[in-house]
Parts: C-alpha cells; structure tokens; sequence
C-alpha cells in the first residue's frame, strides 16, 4: 500500500547550499520517517487551489529510506494528492519519485516569496494571505519535513489583494458548518460576522453550533447573533432527520462557552453593512451568502433598505430550477419560509442588489469521499480539519453512501471561484400558493416570444443569476485544500 505525498523541493531557491538531489535526499529521509512512521490506511491528498495548498496523503507503514528522494533533485512543490511532476512520493518505506504530469512549469521560491511554490505548480497563481485555525504538533524544530510544511502554510505575500468582506447567515447544520469552516480560513476572505436563523435546528441550538464551529476554526473574533426564531407566516419545521438531533451530526464535540453578540441578527447585519457603506470604499462592500431560510434577511432588506449601500451582492443557497427536496417541487430553505424569500428577492430587486441562486441543480455535485473525511479526522486536534472530517464521515455513513455533499460551502466556492459556475440570468417567482409546490422557485427558461405573448401572467419580474452547472471537482478540491490546512 502507498501513501503518497507531494513533496517539493525548490531547486537553487530551497534550501541554501544544497543541491537538488541532496535536499531530496534528505526530505525522502525526514518524510519517510516522521509522516511515514504514523500507520493508518494509505488514502490520496487532494491538490491545492490558488493561495492554499493541498490535502496530504495519509501515510501507510512506517519508513524513512532516503534513497529513492536523492534521485529526485530538481524543483519541486509541496502540496498533496497524486504524484505530480517530479514529486517525491513516500510510501513510509522508500521516496520514490513519481511520474511527471502536465501543467505550468514551477517556478522557484524567493527569499521574499516564500510560500510562492504553494500554488504556482499547479496555476501559476499567486498565493493570498493564509487563513486562521488550528494545527496539528509541528514535526520538530529545523527539521526538513518541519521546513517544508512552513514553506506550505507560509505568511501573507506583500502586495497581497485586499480580502473579500463576506458575512454569512446560517442555520447550522452540517453543510452550513462545512460553509463556515471555509469561510473562516480561506485567506481570501475577511468573515465579519454569522447571523443565525431557525431552519435545519431550531435557532438556539444554531447558534451553539454556529459558535462550536467558529471555535474549532480558531475564530473567536467573529461575532454571531441570534436572528429569527420562526418563518414570517408559520410554525418552525426543522430537519434533524438529516443533520441529526443537535443539528450537527451528533459529533459529541466540545460545545463554546461563549454567547452570541447581544444584537439581534438583523441589528448586527444592519451594522455591519452600514459600516461598510460608510467608508465609502467599494472594496468594502459585503458579500452576504445566506445559508438558510431567508426570514433574517427578508427582515432586514424591508426594514433597513439603506443597507444595500453596503452591499456587493447576495450569493444565496436555495431554490432550484428542477426537483425538490422538502417537497417534490421545493428545497428546503425556501418552503421553511417562502414569504420571505419572495420579500429578498423583491427587495434586492427594488434596492439594486446583484443575487445568485445557488440551488439543487448544483448543490450535490461537489463531494468528498469517506476515505478523504478519514484523512481529514486523523489530523486531530479538535481543529478544523477533523470537525470537517467528522463532518462528512458522518453525513456518508447516515446515509450508506461512499461520499457526500459539501452542501452549502458550494456557495461560498462560487464567491470564491465564480468562474467555476454556470449560471444564467433567467426571470424567478417564489410559489406562494398550490396545494402541491407551495415554496417552489419557478424559473423562467423559455425563449420563444411566442410563449411569453401569451402567458396571461407574464415573466416575472425579478431576474436573477441562477446557476445551473458547477466544476465540482474543483469547488470539492478548493474546500478540501482550505480546512484541511494545518496553520498556526
């Protein structure tokens, strides 16, 4: 059995004074021997995306043979999954070098860019600041496996882009968690605050998880507040038949002792955006990605309109173009309260906010298997990586599948990676009434005037980006690479 690790050596920028095969040699030993020596189940990494690196393999038996890793000189990269170009694969008895795959040619790190062979292996792109969280014991002090994983995490590149404000609303839930543990450490993004809804759990027990979450991501600094507790017009239905009865896969983790900011939801969304308006700077301008039921934000766009000034766009997972889940015809966070999503839309409609729907035409195509999970779990530490992990795990063994949806966090990658969705702007109405599709999105795709001419209620008024086909290998391998970071 092989684990295999991508190992990357930067030839003339690695280490001083080495050659490229005496530095192989010596990360061939050091692997071999400190990642090599934990048995478990051989299980492939995950490449990294722009700005992160990738997911380790999980090593198999123990070893440290450096033979093989002198042979491999040359530049190299860190980062995990499948042998790559030149990359040193250790298999915990031997390094052996793997066969060579297309790509971009790598470039050498530089003593002002050290974290620059991270992702440029792989895109040539340059890579962001790194996130927070928590890490795993480092391999000790000076060792070449210890320098190599500082090379991998690395610190923000000067010259670095401004991060993203994005604020998210969940009702957390185990895809909303997943969604909260990307956004916490993606280094592109500066999470400002979570707002709490009733919806996948009743909103107390939301807002526990919601805060567990952020703990385990090693964000205290983020503030979290309470939102509504029930739909505008009915009684609060949850689904704890598929996040289980905590609303987060029973993990038995250990609870925050915190509490939630004091201000309702609403007031802190209301704050936030209008801190934002008022510096007058556009890249200030929130993201908002609802996760849930929409009543919190129909709230707040109806009764604060002046918001949208601090606004750059809503990027909402919910609706759908085809089939259903809550019902035949509707997905869950719109049937919990169709009013309000209705109210959003209009409202964004009215105030001039771009909105994207990210729905169940593409909500399960991103996935990570049970194999993957179980890499991320033996990380340990009670971190990110293993909440993620656990997170899956038991999302895949609920439902007897061998893997499972990244679910909401989908919506996040499409914030991160917009490129990576295929969406269309079509005309989208929010099913009121009918005794059968109450809560169902019904977007418009026809383009025969012909049609419209004689449909006695016309298009709909509101349009909106809907999207309709995803890269899922791509927003599965960009959610992968970032919670199964192990940074300080």
């Amino acid at each position: 059995m092989v684990a295999v690790v991508e190992v990357v050596v930067l030839g003339g920028g690695g280490v001083p004074g080495k050659t490229g095969g005496e530095t192989g040699a010596e990360v061939g030993a050091e692997v071999g021997a400190e990642v090599g020596a934990t048995a478990g189940a051989d299980v492939p990494g995950v490449p990294g995306e722009p700005g992160v690196p990738g997911v380790p393999g999980m090593p198999g038996m123990p070893g440290g043979d450096a033979e093989a890793g002198a042979s491999s000189g040359g530049d190299r990269v860190v980062s995990g999954g499948a042998v790559g170009d030149g990359a040193v694969a250790v298999d915990g008895t031997a390094a052996v070098v793997g066969p060579p795959r297309a790509g971009p040619p790598v470039q050498a790190a530089t003593a002002s860019s050290p974290t620059a062979a991270t992702t440029v292996a792989r895109t040539g792109a340059t890579p962001a600041a790194t996130g927070r969280g928590r890490r795993r014991p480092r391999p000790r002090a000076g060792s070449v496996l210890s320098m190599v994983m500082q090379a991998t995490v690395g610190e923000p590149e000067q010259g670095a882009g401004p991060r993203r404000p994005l604020v998210l609303d969940v009702d957390t839930g185990v895809d909303d968690a997943c969604a909260i543990l990307l956004a916490a450490a993606h280094p592109a993004v500066d999470l400002r605050a979570v707002s709490c809804v009733g919806g996948n759990a009743p909103v107390d027990d939301v807002v526990a998880n919601t805060l567990t979450v952020l703990d385990a991501a090693g964000r205290k600094d983020v503030p979290v507040a309470r939102g509504a507790d029930r739909p505008l017009l009915e009684p609060p239905v949850d689904a704890r038949h598929v996040h289980g009865e905590d609303g987060m896969g029973d993990l038995v983790w250990p609870r925050s002792g915190r509490s939630p900011d004091p201000r309702h939801a609403v007031e802190l969304l209301r704050d936030v955006l209008l801190a934002a308006a008022s510096s007058g700077d556009p890249d200030e301008r929130v993201t908002l990605v609802p996760l849930g039921p929409l009543t919190n934000i129909a709230l707040l766009l109806r009764t604060y309109p002046r918001v949208a000034s601090g606004l750059r766009e809503i990027v909402f997972m919910g609706g759908s173009a085809g089939v259903g889940n809550a019902t035949a015809s509707g997905e869950f966070n719109v049937v919990h309260d169709p009013e309000a999503a209705a109210v959003t839309l209009d409202a964004a409609a009215d105030l001039g906010v771009p909105v994207t729907m990210y729905g169940l035409d593409v909500f399960y195509q991103p996935t990570v298997t049970l194999d993957q999970a179980r890499a991320l779990v033996a990380v340990g530490g009670r971190g990110s990586a293993e909440l993620a992990g656990r997170l899956i795990a038991f999302q895949c063994e609920r439902f007897g599948v061998a893997a499972a949806t990244i679910g909401d966090a989908g919506a996040v990658c499409a914030v991160l990676a917009p490129e990576a969705l295929e969406c269309e702007r079509l005309p989208v109405r929010v099913e009121l009434g009918g005794s059968w599709s109450r809560g169902r999105t019904i977007v418009d795709r026809r383009d025969w005037s012909g049609d419209l001419a004689h449909d006695p209620h016309g298009r709909a008024a509101t349009s909106l980006r809907v999207a309709l086909g995803v890269d899922a290998a791509r927003f599965s391998s960009l959610w992968l690479s970032v919670v199964g970071r192990t940074t300080s």
